[in-house]
This record gives structure tokens, sequence and C-alpha cells, in this order.
């Protein structure tokens, strides 16, 4: 069975989950967000978190119709065949759903394991390549940042949807020429109407049809919300170019996040949705409760955002 590419007509919401809590806490609170409409979980590989392979086949099995992401994994840490025979399984486990999500790596994945890419952008842009043509069914000889050998995937059900994180201008053009999604996380938050709109442009010019969009505005609507968002700033600066990480933790949250009171924060992802129309609007998951994903879904609806599932 062929699995193709998925994308949203309008724009729906999602959680991104960071595997920090037992797989099966994780599963039910997939299953949570699935009943209140969300449309998609994506699920980071930082490597020393629950394994991403093992935390998606949970989700998998606890959810029905929401799509999963991994978000992201990298050519370094993982081995593009590996990557690729995981993704493939999880296409049998739940056909239409899996979305293979891909980066170059940052340091808090990297780091733990002593890593050091010399090439991270060329390893990634060969990864998309040999990742694609495994799971299409291909014999893969590769040499380059990595190498594959007579590497095939004979029982892969067929292609899979791409999703690509990537910064930096040569990132974004490849992003926008391969990918079927395009995660955008920890941008400015007044530079991603343009760049969405570069983005669609140069993936119609590429190959006729424009990326869909994945985007994390780092909603944070109460003072608990706002304190963890200096927090994932505080490790997330670390990758960021030279002039960024010369900002202040405030002003990181000002320059990168929505943020203030619910009723604030509510009006100004209506008009950004308006003017960015993602496909997804991603609300990281706080504190990992129903109640707060209760909250968030609210949010989104007030929003605009459409809701997708049981209840949608």
């Amino acid at each position: 069975m062929k699995c193709a590419p998925v994308s949203l007509p309008e724009t729906h919401w999602g959680v991104w989950l960071h595997a920090v809590r037992p797989v099966a806490e994780l599963a039910e609170l997939a299953a949570a967000a699935e009943l209140l409409g969300a449309a998609a979980i994506l699920v980071a590989d930082e490597g020393t978190d629950r394994d991403l392979y093992v935390t998606l086949t949970a989700l998998a099995l606890r959810t029905r119709q929401v799509l999963l992401f991994g978000a992201v994994t990298n050519p370094h840490s993982r081995h593009p065949v590996a990557s690729a025979a995981a993704f493939a399984a999880l296409a049998e486990l739940a056909p239409g759903r899996i979305v293979a999500g891909f980066g170059a790596g940052g340091t808090r994945v990297l780091g733990p394991l002593g890593l050091a890419p010399r090439r991270p952008l060329s390893a990634l842009m060969e990864c998309i390549d040999v990742v694609d043509e495994l799971l299409r069914g291909q014999v893969v000889d590769h040499a380059g940042e990595f190498a594959a050998r007579g590497a095939a995937l004979p029982w892969s059900p067929g292609p899979l949807p791409i999703a690509i994180a990537s910064r930096g201008p040569r990132g974004e053009s490849f992003a926008a020429e391969r990918a079927d999604w395009i995660l955008l996380a920890g941008r400015a938050i007044d530079t991603v109407p343009a760049l969405v709109s570069r983005l669609r442009t140069a993936g119609l010019a590429a190959r006729g049809r424009a990326p869909a969009i994945a985007w994390n505005a780092n909603a944070a609507w109460t003072p608990p919300m706002i304190e963890e968002l200096r927090a994932h700033f505080a490790y997330m600066s670390i990758d960021m170019p030279p002039a960024e990480r010369a900002l202040t933790l405030d002003q990181h949250v000002e320059r990168y996040a929505v943020t203030g009171d619910r009723a604030l924060v509510v009006a100004r992802l209506a008009a950004l949705c308006a003017q960015v129309q993602p496909e997804l609007l991603v609300f990281d998951a706080d504190d990992y409760s129903v109640a707060f994903l209760e909250r968030a879904a609210r949010v989104a609806l007030d929003a605009g955002v459409v809701a997708r599932g049981p209840q949608g």
C-alpha cells in the first residue's frame, strides 16, 4: 500500500511532545489530544529522552487518526537506513498517519553522544535522498557524510511524507524543494509570514506544490508557561546564530514567542494564522496534563483554528 503525502486544507492544531514522561503517559496524552480535536502529535528525538520509535509505536497503538510526526531525528545519532526501516515499520502499524521528520541535529541530541558533524546540512540532504529511495523500494549504495551498501527495504509499504526542520537560507531552500512538511520552531514571530511565503513560493517553483507548514509559535498565556519558555530558550539559544545568542532570555521570549494574557494570545494567534495560514498550529505540551490540552484546544478554537477528530 502506498502512503501518499498528507496535507490539511485548513489550519488545525497539534501538540509537540518531548518524551520526558513515561511512554504510557505520553500515549494517554496523545489519545486525549485526539479526542479534543488535535490533528497531529509531534514527538521530539533528543537522544537522552525516551526512544522516539518506541514512543511513536505506543502513540500509534493508542490513537486512530491523528498524524504522528518524528520531529525530528537526524543522520548522526541514528543511521538513515535504520531510521528509514523504523519509519516504514511504523507505517505498517499506522498506515497513512506517519510523517518522517528529519533535521541536522542540535546540541542537546548530539552533545551527549560526543558527536560533532563536519557538514550537518550536507548530511541532512543526503539522508533525505537515501530515506526516500529506501521507502520507495530501491536498493541504495551511498558514500558521503555516511555510507550505505546494498541497503534495501523490500517490505516497505511505500514512500512517506517527509518533514524537515532546518535553519539558514540553504537549509530553508532545501526544505522548500524537498519536504512535504516544513517544521518551524524557534523563529522570530515577526519574520514568519514572509518566511512562509518564500518557502511556499520556492516549493511551487521546484515541484509544482507548496510544502505544508507546521508552526510552533511558542504560545504561552500564564506566568508558569512563560517561565517554562524562559527555560526552553536557555538551552535552545545555544544553537542560534551569534547575534541571537547575545539576547537576554526576556528578549528571546519577546522575539520568539506569543505571550501575554489569554485574550491577547488568542488575538495574536488569530491574526498570525490569518497571515501565515499554516496547516498546523502546534503547542508545546506545557505540564503534560489533560487539563492543559483542554485549555490549549480552547485557545486554538478561539483563535479560529479548526478541530479535527471525534469531537471536531
